[in-house]
Order: C-alpha cells, then sequence, then structure tokens
C-alpha cells in the first residue's frame, strides 16, 4: 500500500500479493497503529466500497484480487483515514433510520441517537392519525436524514404490510411511470420558490384542522414536511437524498436561519416541529474527539458558549409556527437537560413538556406540547 510505515506496503505493485483477506488485515492494523477508533469496521467499510459490495461479500470472497486502479483508489482512503477524517465522508454514504443516506462535510453525519426524535414524531404522528393531513418542520435539517426519514416512514406506515400492497403492474394506465428523462429532472431549485403539490391545501392559523371523518373512506390526507438550513449546500444535498428516497412531491427546503427561512403563510400551520439545532458548549466543544473537530462543520455543532444559542429561540419562537396542540421535538446536549426543561417551564405557550432519553439512557430530547390559542405575535 501507498505509506511505508509497513514493508508490505512497498509490494502493492503486485496485484497477486493483495487479496481482500491480506488488505483486511494490512488496513486493519495500519489504522490500529493511527490510534483510529473501530480500524477493523473501517477496514470493511473502505474496501467495501472501493469494490462496490457489501462487508459480509469480503468475506465470502477471501481470495479477491484487486486491481491496480482499485488500489491506488484504497491506498488514498486509507491514508486519509489515518488522518481520522471520518469514514462516512470517506464513502459518502451512511445508514439512518433503515435508510442510506448521501453524507458530505457539509453537514454533520447521522448519529443513531437521532433516531430517536424520529420515533418520537412518529409516534406523535400515529397516535394523532396516520391517514389525517400532516405538515411538519424539520429545522436544522442537514443531510436532511430526519425529513426524509419522517416523510418515508409516513408513507409506508400508510401503504401497510408490503404483502397487503397494491402489485405495481396493477397501476392505472392514466398514470403511467415517469420517463428516464423524468426521472431526471432538477426538482429541488433553492433558485425558485419552493412548490407545494397541488393536493397540499393552503394554510392559516385560522385554518382548523381537516378532521379524518371528512377523507373518503382509504384515502389520506396531504403530507408535506418542510426542511430548512442556513446552509445551500447542505439544502441541495437534503433534495438528493429526498430524490433518492422518492420524495419529490412530500418535501420542500427553505434557505434560512432557523424561522426566518419560512413565510408568514406558514404562521399556526405546523402540527409538529423538529429540530437538531447545533447544541455543543464552548467547553464541549474543545473536548471532541479529533475526527469531530477537525472534519465535520463547527457550524453544525457550536451552539454558543453554554449550547443554548438556538435552543432557546426555538423554545420561544415555536409557538407563532405551530397548530394549537402541536408539538415540538428537539435534540440537545445531555448537560443541558435541566436548564431546558426550567426554560420551557416558564414559557406560557407550552403546555406541557418532557425529557426522554436516548437508546444509551442519556436525556436527549425534549418534547413539548403547545398551547397556541393565545393571540400570536
Amino acid at each position: 500500500m501507498a505509506t511505508e510505515t509497513r514493508s508490505e506496503s512497498t509490494d502493492a505493485s503486485g496485484k497477486s500479493d493483495w487479496t481482500t483477506r491480506k488488505l483486511l488485515d494490512w488496513i486493519r492494523g495500519f489504522l490500529e497503529t493511527n490510534d483510529v477508533d473501530s480500524p477493523r469496521v473501517c477496514a470493511e467499510l473502505l474496501l467495501g466500497h472501493v469494490l462496490g459490495c457489501e462487508r459480509l461479500r469480503l468475506y465470502m470472497e477471501p481470495d479477491r484480487v484487486l486491481s491496480e486502479d482499485d488500489l491506488g483508489t484504497l491506498r488514498a482512503l486509507v491514508g486519509r483515514a489515518s488522518q481520522h477524517e471520518p469514514v462516512q465522508y470517506l464513502v459518502g454514504a451512511w445508514p439512518f433510520h433503515g435508510r442510506e443516506f448521501e453524507v458530505s462535510p457539509c453537514t454533520l453525519i447521522p448519529r443513531p441517537c437521532t433516531e430517536g426524535l424520529v420515533e418520537l414524531a412518529l409516534d406523535e404522528v400515529k397516535s394523532q392519525g396516520l391517514s389525517r393531513p400532516w405538515r411538519i418542520l424539520d429545522l436544522c435539517t442537514g443531510s436532511g436524514c430526519i425529513a426524509v426519514s419522517l416523510a418515508a416512514s409516513i408513507l409506508a406506515l400508510r401503504a401497510g404490510p408490503v404483502s397487503e400492497r397494491t402489485p405495481q403492474g396493477s397501476a392505472s394506465d392514466e398514470d403511467p411511470a415517469p420517463t428516464q428523462d423524468q426521472s431526471d429532472e432538477v426538482v429541488f431549485d433553492l433558485e425558485r420558490e419552493p412548490v407545494v403539490p397541488e393536493t397540499m391545501p393552503s394554510h392559516s392559523a385560522a385554518d382548523p384542522p381537516v378532521p379524518v371523518e371528512s377523507l373518503e373512506p382509504g384515502s389520506e390526507g396531504p403530507l408535506l414536511v418542510t426542511a430548512t438550513d442556513v446552509v445551500r449546500e447542505a439544502l441541495e444535498l437534503a433534495g438528493r437524498n429526498a430524490r433518492r428516497h422518492g420524495l419529490d412531491q412530500e418535501l420542500e427546503l427553505r434557505l434560512g436561519s432557523l424561522f426566518e427561512a419560512l413565510p408568514d403563510s406558514d404562521l399556526g400551520v405546523f402540527d409538529i416541529i423538529c429540530a437538531n439545532p447545533p447544541y455543543v458548549s464552548e467547553s464541549e466543544y474543545a473536548a471532541l474527539d479529533r475526527n469531530v473537530k477537525d472534519y465535520e462543520p463547527r457550524t453544525a455543532l457550536h451552539g454558543g458558549a453554554n449550547g443554548l444559542e438556538f435552543i432557546k429561540p426555538i423554545l420561544r419562537d415555536s409557538a407563532r409556527w405551530l397548530k394549537p396542540g402541536g408539538l415540538l421535538i428537539m435534540e440537545f446536549g445531555a448537560n443541558s437537560a435541566a436548564e431546558i426543561n426550567d426554560f420551557a417551564q416558564t414559557l406560557p405557550e407550552v403546555k406541557e413538556c418532557s425529557i426522554v432519553k436516548d437508546h444509551e439512557g442519556f436525556p436527549r430530547f425534549l418534547v413539548a406540547r403547545y398551547d397556541t390559542r393565545a393571540e400570536r405575535h
């Protein structure tokens, strides 16, 4: 391989010398000597990425020989990984909530704990009526993993078990599948105003919710997830992830900081607001591992001196954008739980709130229900 730290690395020109078995062993050892976390998993991910195969297949084909081109690509990736560049950025994709998402250094890497935020929102959707119309706002969307996971999961729940769905071949001739040209059309153009699907009724704060019983039997109300971010490249990435999962009509993107990205016509229309804002405090940021601090965007991590620079405005301003009885679900740093809970309790619009722990047992999510019937400002 490319580095000269081990004698094996000088013999990479002989294709017969570098099988998947030998490469996995060499990469793991090299990353281990450079103090890279989870060196075996990193080795599998990098080699699988170069070969375009699942990690398990590496062990099913241990004597597979890499081409010179593949070895060259692998050399470069291993060198970058040895400098603690996150493997997620190196392979360009990462799983979240059962789906794969494109990732890049313009956004945070999706974390497993954030899947809990999606689950809390889905619990609300299921408890309030899966078939009713839903407007959901995802602040600080980044890669779009929350917004896309919510929209895709709601559609999947509405469709029911796979065994009960209508076969694809039975679709009406009047609704043909899109052509290749149509499917390649750029849907998320950030230079234009986001287009709300025609089936989505216009809302105002005074509009009453559409009751489930008013829908035709077997039909579902419209679904629209609005995703905002202050970073244009992040929104473009979120758009690609939405298209990747077939959500052109269920997701709209808006560029701007928090609620500043929204038009006044969205006041009081959202059933749920989800937010995973920057929440790392100054002292916590200084102590982050180098693979996070040196490579993931500071603007997506650093939440001011105490980590609450964005959290408090979201808590305070959500009342203007939620429907009466609407829910805010927000991720935060575990060390801020008490202060965030105390601040939420001071807000007259917050009807009830609770702190929910993540899968590791740390306080991670604020769930606050708002009574927004008071006069809006």
